[in-house]
């Protein structure tokens, strides 16, 4: 194959996040919260646009989302008082099974590897240790002062890294985040949609697969 410059969405898509959301499934439960309705909560925040503009670091969006929670749920402080934990859970999620393999047989073969992650320098080197291959450039919402999908961010990679439709592919989880701008930039996109979730519209991706190993069928 011609080899490629392979840009990825971190969270969701290369690293599990499902320990974190259990994590807060447990403090909910633990007061004896709906675990369901506070993790779709905290996951509606994050995701919200409007949370994220102005632009603030990525701790500091974990602190509100937190915060915004004890607000929802009629709690004093419970969620906020945990911050910390909930950032040192973080830095402690793991790939999914068949992500290390098939990221170094992509590096192998001379592939360039980019993450593009909603995400600060704070929590991303050990998340990058865990992936266990040596990425060519990580982009972080840090890094362009904005969050994915905001266009500026993908802007900004193909500006820094050159991409363009024949030499890159976008490879991601978010159907909002990553797919919806893919299509606006007319990037070639592959949809990891491990849930197998129906489109939250009308944009479309390239391709579509389960997990990372099976866009193999598309890179290799």
């Amino acid at each position: 194959m011609t080899t490629k410059i392979l840009t990825f969405d971190c969270y969701g898509t290369l690293i599990n996040t499902d320990p974190l959301y259990q994590w807060l499934e447990n403090l909910a439960t633990a007061v004896g919260l709906d675990p369901v309705k506070v993790r779709t909560a905290y996951e509606n925040y994050e995701d919200d646009p409007a949370s994220v503009h102005p632009y603030l670091d990525y701790a500091t969006l974990v602190r509100a989302d937190l915060k915004h929670l004890d607000q929802l749920f009629g709690q004093t402080h419970f969620f906020e008082s945990h911050y910390v934990d909930c950032l040192q859970v973080q830095r402690h999620l793991l790939p999914f099974s068949d992500v290390v393999s098939t990221l170094q047989r992509w590096h192998a073969a001379g592939n360039q590897l980019v993450i593009m992650s909603n995400s600060s320098w704070d929590i991303m080197p050990a998340n990058l240790a865990a992936l266990q291959v040596p990425f060519d450039a990580v982009l972080t919402a840090e890094d362009v002062q904005a969050y994915k999908p905001d266009l500026t961010f993908f802007k900004a990679a193909e500006q820094q890294l050159g991409l363009t439709a024949d030499n890159h592919w976008h490879i991601a989880r978010g159907y909002q985040t990553d797919v919806v701008p893919a299509e606006q930039l007319h990037w070639p996109m592959i949809w990891v949609n491990r849930g197998q979730d129906k489109p939250a519209g009308t944009a479309q991706p390239t391709k579509m697969v389960t997990d990372l190993a099976a866009a193999r069928d598309w890179l290799d």
